[in-house]
């Protein structure tokens, strides 16, 4: 059962942030929220600052430094286990000092009492220099040099050993140096000197299974393959309300797979679909993927979409049916293929025309953009949300992506247009729009990531 935090509860000695990656669009915020919920936490007042930074440093979201609100210390390891889960948030940290400058930042460490210094850092620990907004690291001689200003700390930790591999603790030193792309400052920076204490998770991080899944490495792929951040970050919104084991997620456009790689790697059961039979099948056959680094024989070696799930030490589909999902019997055979159970969640980047590339300007030469008509997108969205009022159990999440307008590409509909659709469609089959963000892959390709939670 949720446990509902009163305001006379949420006292933390420390102020608590969050730190995200860039790009990922706005939908990273919600994602930690996803994470959170499914975890078992309980409602809570977040504190985001949701305002779009669209030119900060290319990345088109919110800041990636985020206040959180002060929560019990009880609460503080489900906050860090759900960092962890969440592909988009590097962690979440403690605020030990904070300063426009370094000597400013030394000065308010310097108010922590070394008590509650040791009483965090139990263990070994290391210090892990960051600079925000600039791919110029300082020389080692630098960072030891800053850190040994920090003599408060340092001493209050004395004969706690240090590991520089595995510790049980990290100390951050953080600078931020991030500017729009016209060189002005941030509106609102945060500090730009930080000294974090990042609270330690007792789950493993989802970045490692990112690692696992790239698409490098899978024997299996096709050319419309999303990466494995962006499948992580659908699966993870997806499967908000489902159980931590034995959920159940469908991708009926499932194509090579990775959507439900992903999520089998978030422990869920899956079955996909897709109307070309070689994507679905159990025999091999050779793909016409280039070789890379990890795979020299792609392209020449008999391979299938269950090898993926082998290779990766992954439970493989409960089913993958050649199926239009327009088909009159459609539903009904996804419905066989979970043994008659509705679906906790349905997740899928939809086809609505022709492919287009995911790779940056340069590969965009006009001739891949296509005319999305409103009755051909409201046609194909209209099939989905009607398969998903077929599938989806009440408290159930359709997740996908649709395309929007872009700089280069002003023929796709807007984000409000395509917002006021799916309200209209979407409440008639008895959804609700819980978020709609832009994730912006370049600057002729731009998509919404829509939520969609089925309420009736």
């Amino acid at each position: 059962m949720l446990r509902r935090v009163t305001a006379a509860a949420m006292t933390s000695p420390r102020p608590l942030l969050a730190l995200f990656y860039a790009r990922l669009g706005d939908s990273r915020l919600a994602e930690f929220e996803a994470v959170w919920t499914r975890l078992g936490g309980p409602p809570v007042q977040w504190t985001w600052d949701p305002r779009p930074v669209a030119t900060q440093g290319g990345d088109v979201g919110p800041r990636i430094v985020q206040k959180l609100p002060a929560l019990p210390e009880s609460l503080h390891g489900l906050l860090a286990d759900t960092a962890a889960g969440a592909v988009g948030c590097r962690a979440v940290f403690e605020v030990w000092g904070q300063g426009e400058t370094l000597e400013d930042c030394v000065a308010s460490t310097a108010q922590v009492p070394a008590a509650h210094i040791r009483s965090r850092v139990t263990g070994s620990w290391r210090v892990q220099p960051r600079s925000l907004g600039t791919r110029q690291r300082r020389h080692s001689d630098q960072r030891v040099a800053r850190m040994a200003l920090f003599s408060h700390v340092l001493d209050a930790i004395e004969g706690r050993p240090v590991d520089l591999r595995t510790p049980d603790h990290r100390l951050w030193l953080v600078e931020a140096q991030r500017f729009l792309q016209n060189g002005r400052p941030l509106p609102e920076p945060p500090p730009r000197h930080l000294l974090l204490y990042q609270l330690p998770s007792s789950r493993p991080s989802v970045k490692a299974d990112a690692a696992k899944l790239d698409l490098r490495k899978r024997a299996f792929l096709s050319t419309s393959t999303l990466p494995v951040k962006r499948s992580l970050l659908l699966c993870n919104l997806a499967l908000a309300h489902a159980p931590l084991t034995d959920a159940a997620l469908l991708d009926p456009y499932c194509g090579s797979g990775g959507i439900l790689l992903t999520a089998a790697a978030l422990g869920a059961r899956t079955v996909g679909s897709d109307l070309d039979w070689r994507m679905v099948s159990n025999n091999r056959w050779a793909t016409k993927i280039p070789p890379s680094t990890h795979r020299p024989n792609r392209g020449v070696e008999p391979v299938r979409m269950r090898d993926n799930f082998e290779e990766a030490d992954l439970p493989a589909p409960l089913a993958l049916l050649k199926l239009d999902v327009g088909a009159p019997d459609a539903a009904e055979r996804l419905l066989e293929a979970n043994d008659g159970q509705r679906y906790h969640a349905l997740v899928c980047d939809p086809p609505y025309g022709r492919r287009e590339f995911q790779h940056g300007a340069e590969a965009w030469d006009g001739a891949l953009t296509f005319q999305v008509h409103e009755a051909a997108l409201a046609g194909t969205l209209q099939t989905l949300l009607t398969l998903g009022a077929d599938t989806l159990r009440p408290g159930g999440r359709l997740v996908f992506l649709a395309p929007v307008r872009a700089p280069r590409d002003p023929n796709k509909p807007t984000q409000e247009g395509l917002a006021a659709l799916l309200c209209r469609m979407g409440g008639l089959l008895g959804f609700s729009l819980d978020h709609m963000g832009v994730e912006v892959v370049h600057r002729g390709l731009h998509r919404a990531v829509v939520v969609l939670t089925r309420t009736a």
